[in-house]
């Protein structure tokens, strides 16, 4: 049986009375009563309401009002019918009489698509089944039509209403986020807002947060380092960064947005959202991040520069500190042990090694207030390296991954920092400091220690002036043995704390034939070999001066006569092994301990005998009297 559907005006405007309007405010109230009632009003078994989705990119079910859960959306999704209908220009009609054969062998009555228009662009589709066949003459067409045209009004001032509330919540929460940008200087504060954000307007989405430099971040956020070397130019983040234009990647069941956070003095990075099961982002949407990216941007810039400039005043007061502790007349073992200190406790520093370079005789001097590596075979290596850069640059050197730089030298220590001392142009010296774990030390940290370096180099000079000043004074210019009266001076020390020691008077046989032979050159020379023969010797056991000529003398603090006797006998042999051309040495020796206490001109008077003993006994030996 046929069914006629003559429908008056009374009837669709039934429909969309005061009372249905009156719900706009509750979209989803709207939609269930706007389904129901065409329904009932077209006495349909079936109505179903597709809307376009803009972030889908296509038109998705949003109400179905039906007798029968066996729905058609399966067939109009399935087989794009929606994506070939949108290209009718205004509405579409099919039943299945009337080219729909799937629908024929499926289900045996009739079908109408009806497009919803809003100027020449599809907003939606009704599809309108029925149970049993009727007349679908021109009235019935008219019907569907009035019925199209008032959905599409009250659609349009739905999607109004719904776009200004949208737009409303999206700007009311970029006002708060923008007030809490701005009560906080903290990068890390900025960053979870950001976040924050992003998760409360999109929550299905996620996001990532792309930095060009190390910030201190929560673990939490989802902060990732921004690499834009060449390997890495090709990628969208990358493009993002350098051209400061929001990119757009759609992938098979996703896309990507990636907004550049900029300020006013550069981009500080890239803000990526993800969102699955989309196929575009809405142009609205885009200007929105835009926005909020550009905001978060100054504020990063804001909250650097504020902890820049923080940064920058504890540099200057560390500085400052440094300074005014090493110009206070510090000996030089004083300012190496309290660099080392500052070095260690503001950078952590691993190792931290003190070299002083001799222009005089070409060589460097490791101080001994550096740490252990400095004394090991490796150190020796690398510091030669070093030093010949320093000598050819007059730069500082930075190296991040010495391993990765250097992979034939490893020696375990891979951030590098070897800061030069330069007083008036020249070379002094350099503080190396050095970590096993790659890229430790920043750039900031290089800069302020280079600057650090810088101030108290002065100091560091200072410092080994007045010890040079003061060892030229106690030492003799020849031998670099203590001076006559240094040595006085010492041995006087001993006898008031010491319990015992052996004083020992040296002089070289035959010196004036010497001289009459080779000359006072080789003379001078010979006496500098026997010093420095003696120091070798003796250097963990005594000290040793020269007297006077040819004369050079060795005190051995809380050393008793046997071992006073050992000494002296190696060294009358060592002389005449190594001396060239070859000469031999006399020795007179004197001992004391408390049980028979004497002055010192006693002991250097019962030496002075003991050695024209020695000599009267063939020279070439030792002798005590």
């Amino acid at each position: 049986m046929k069914r006629n559907h003559s429908v008056s005006e009374e009837r669709v405007e039934k429909l969309f009375s005061k009372e249905l309007i009156s719900s706009m405010h509750n979209q989803e109230e709207l939609l269930n009563k706007m389904v129901t009632e065409i329904k009932q009003l077209t006495l349909a078994s079936h109505v179903e309401l597709y809307l376009y989705d803009d972030w889908k990119d296509d038109f998705e079910l949003v109400k179905i009002a039906s007798n029968d859960e066996k729905l058609f959306r399966r067939y109009l999704i399935s087989d794009g019918i929606l994506k070939k209908e949108e290209n009718k220009r205004y509405h579409s009609e099919f039943n299945i009489y009337n080219g729909q054969e799937t629908f024929r062998h499926q289900y045996d009555y009739p079908a109408f698509l009806v497009a919803l228009n809003d100027n020449d662009s599809k907003v939606g589709y009704m599809l309108i089944s029925f149970e049993a066949a009727f007349d679908d003459n021109d009235n019935f067409y008219c019907f569907l039509e009035k019925i199209a045209s008032e959905i599409n009004a009250l659609l349009n001032g739905l999607d109004d209403y719904s776009q200004t509330m949208e737009q409303a919540s999206k700007y009311e929460l970029m006002y708060r986020v923008t007030q809490k940008f701005h009560s906080t200087m903290n990068t890390n504060d900025v960053l979870t807002e950001i976040v924050d954000a992003i998760k409360y307007i999109y929550p299905d989405f996620s996001c990532n947060l792309f930095l060009s430099r190390d910030y201190q971040s929560d673990k939490k956020l989802p902060v990732k380092e921004l690499i834009y070397n060449e390997e890495f130019a090709d990628k969208l983040s990358v493009k993002a960064f350098s051209t400061g234009e929001i990119k757009i990647e759609v992938d098979k069941n996703k896309s990507r947005l990636f907004a550049p956070l900029h300020g006013k003095q550069g981009t500080y990075g890239v803000l990526q959202i993800t969102a699955y099961d989309i196929s575009k982002f809405p142009e609205s949407d885009v200007e929105f991040i835009r926005l909020l990216a550009n905001t978060a941007g100054n504020a990063l810039e804001n909250a650097q520069l504020y902890q820049q400039s923080n940064q920058l005043i504890a540099d200057l007061q560390l500085i400052n500190e440094i300074s005014h502790k090493l110009n206070s007349n510090l000996r030089l073992n004083e300012t190496t042990l309290f660099m080392k200190q500052q070095l260690k406790e503001s950078f952590h520093a691993e190792e931290i090694g003190f070299v002083l370079l001799n222009e005089e005789v070409r060589k460097y001097q490791i101080l001994q207030e550096s740490t252990a590596f400095f004394d090991s075979a490796d150190a020796k290596i690398f510091i030669d390296e070093m030093v010949e850069i320093l000598k050819e640059e007059q730069d500082a050197i930075f190296i991040g991954d010495f391993t990765a730089k250097y992979p034939n030298r490893s020696f375990g220590l891979k951030a590098v920092m070897v800061m030069p001392m330069i007083q008036s142009d020249q070379l002094k010296g350099a503080i190396i400091i050095l970590h096993p774990k790659p890229y430790f030390f920043s750039f900031e940290n290089f800069k302020l220690i280079k600057s650090i370096v810088h101030h108290s180099t002065l100091a560091f000079v200072n410092s080994m002036l007045r010890e040079q000043l003061e060892n030229l004074v106690i030492t003799d210019y020849l031998t670099k043995l203590y001076s006559r009266k240094y040595l006085d001076e010492k041995c006087k020390q001993h006898l008031e704390t010491d319990t015992k020691g052996i004083f020992l008077l040296l002089d070289i046989d035959d010196f004036k034939q010497v001289n009459d032979t080779y000359g006072h050159d080789v003379g001078d020379e010979l006496i500098i070999q026997v010093a420095n023969i003696i120091m070798d010797e003796i250097k963990n056991v005594g000290f040793s001066a020269r007297w006077g000529g040819e004369e050079l003398a060795v005190y051995l603090p809380e050393c008793n006569l046997k071992k006073g006797m050992e000494v002296a006998s190696t060294l009358v042999k060592v002389i005449e092994i190594s001396s060239h051309p070859k000469i031999t040495v006399s020795i007179g020796i004197a001992c004391w301990d408390q049980n028979n206490p004497e002055n010192m001109n006693n002991i250097f008077d019962r030496a002075d005998r003991s050695l024209y003993e020695a000599k009267r006994l063939g020279k070439n030996g030792v002798a005590k009297i």
